[in-house]
């Protein structure tokens, strides 16, 4: 497996013994790895022995710690569909759906064109490319970044400062945006089943 060109990562909890731990699975199209392990995290994934060593395109969730390794990287647009499809019951947003809908085409052509070797067109993926990218430009006007709700408050030097009362940092984002600005920052890595 640690030779095989595309390697899908992902991890769940379970239970083991009364326990909690984690069932982590690397897999291909034919090959299916699963380990359990107390941890979620970068000591697990040394223990199941694949990513350490690995070269190709690792396909996972966005889960940070898959990113310590040097490999490629490609994020799981069956998590993507899940996650829009919460947003848009949830939220009722038209984004969600658009992006859907692109997503699933895109799955469509790239499906046909592995039948029969070929790459997608440069022309078509140009076209995907530019519908992803207003896509994401219109959930940005549906989800404008969260505004803090500042008050005045006098530092030891007397000086006015504002600041949320009780809180650092920045107010909390919505799971859309966190999501939009994923996929807007990480286009190529949620793009990348087009290219490759």
């Amino acid at each position: 497996m640690v030779d095989s060109p595309v390697v899908h990562f992902d991890e769940t909890g379970m239970g083991v013994n009364g326990k909690r731990e984690w069932l982590h699975v690397a897999s291909t199209e034919i090959l299916t790895c699963y380990a359990a392990h107390p941890k979620r995290g970068h000591e697990a994934t040394e223990a199941m022995g694949i990513l350490p060593d690995f070269q190709g395109m690792a396909v996972h969730d966005f889960w940070k710690p898959y990113f310590k390794y040097d490999c490629r990287h490609a994020l799981c647009n069956a998590h993507h569909l899940r996650e829009l499809t919460g947003i848009l019951e949830q939220d009722k947003q038209e984004w969600p759906r658009n992006m859907i809908d692109l997503l699933l085409e895109i799955k469509k052509a790239v499906d046909e064109r592995r039948a029969t070797s070929d790459k997608l067109d440069p022309v078509q993926i140009k076209g995907f490319e530019e519908r992803y990218d207003q896509v994401i430009e219109n959930g940005m006007a549906e989800n404008p970044p969260p505004t803090r709700l500042l008050t005045p408050e006098r530092n030891n030097g007397g000086q006015v400062s504002r600041r949320q009362p009780g809180r650092r940092g920045r107010k909390k984002q919505s799971k859309a945006k966190n999501l939009l600005d994923r996929l807007n920052e990480h286009r190529q890595k949620a793009l990348g089943v087009v290219t490759n």
